[in-house]
């Protein structure tokens, strides 16, 4: 009697893998020329027969792969495809989650550091920071928003602990987490409303940071890392409630 060969589990994988599983395939097989412009995420989502989340976290896998570049709001094949693979199912986003947990550990310790140790001068800077007329342009945003919890860090008075933060910030930013994910904005959509609600959050900050109000502080950071954390959750949420692909790929025109 032949012994029989064991089952094994299916690789779980969701549907912004397989959008991005199947554009990465159709650019290292050349039916995406470099060069060529993507279709917009929504003509994209319609031709998937998915939610727009899930083409825009391929987007961002295959931008973080080398593949993809972002011109404006367009995306575009790379003139130069590099040589990459694909991570492992999850794996982008479960890198994501441990930069956001590194990022909350650091920031809880290194601000209540910061409360208790910074100078008249550091308070009163991070509040003038804050209470600059709220960004309108997401680019504006990412700029003031990396200084001002950088501000905070830096007043802590621990030099090693300022520059590991420093590296999880860096590597969140090659991450290439855009605004717009962290935000919770539609592509196209008036980011106005979420930059304004971000930017309000950095005054409750500053105000008890001026204050302070330690506990204050440390529960407004908690509730300011806790929308971005909750909006990447939302995101996964989503992509893993979305139906299967049942088009063929070769019904789906990727470019314009």
């Amino acid at each position: 009697m032949t012994s029989q060969r064991p089952f094994e589990p299916f690789e779980r994988t969701t549907v912004s893998e397989r959008v991005r599983d199947d554009i990465y395939n159709r650019i290292v097989s050349g039916e995406l020329q470099p060069g060529k412009q993507l279709a917009a995420e929504r003509a994209l989502a319609e031709q998937f027969g998915v939610a727009r989340t899930s083409v825009r976290e391929a987007i961002q896998a295959l931008v973080a792969l080398g593949v993809i570049e972002r011109r404006g709001n367009r995306s575009y094949v790379v003139e130069q495809i590099p040589d990459s693979e694909l991570p492992a199912a999850d794996g982008g986003k479960k890198k994501m989650r441990s930069l956001l947990e590194a990022r909350r550990v650091l920031e809880l310790e290194l601000f209540e550091l910061a409360a208790s140790r910074a100078t008249s001068r550091e308070r009163n800077d991070l509040l003038d920071l804050a209470r600059q007329p709220t960004p309108t342009t997401l680019d504006e945003f990412n700029l003031i928003d990396r200084q001002f919890h950088s501000s905070i860090a830096g007043a802590c008075a621990n030099q090693v602990l300022v520059e590991v933060y420093g590296r999880v910030l860096e590597t969140l930013v090659q991450a290439d987490l855009s605004a717009e994910l962290i935000l919770g904005i539609d592509e196209g959509a008036d980011p106005a409303a979420a930059i304004t609600q971000a930017a309000n959050e950095h005054r409750v900050i500053a105000d008890a940071f001026v204050r302070r109000d330690i506990p204050g502080m440390l529960e407004a950071v908690e509730a300011h890392l806790g929308q971005v954390e909750g909006r990447m959750s939302l995101l996964g949420t989503m992509s893993r409630r979305q139906q299967p692909l049942d088009a063929p790929a070769t019904e789906r025109t990727l470019g314009l």
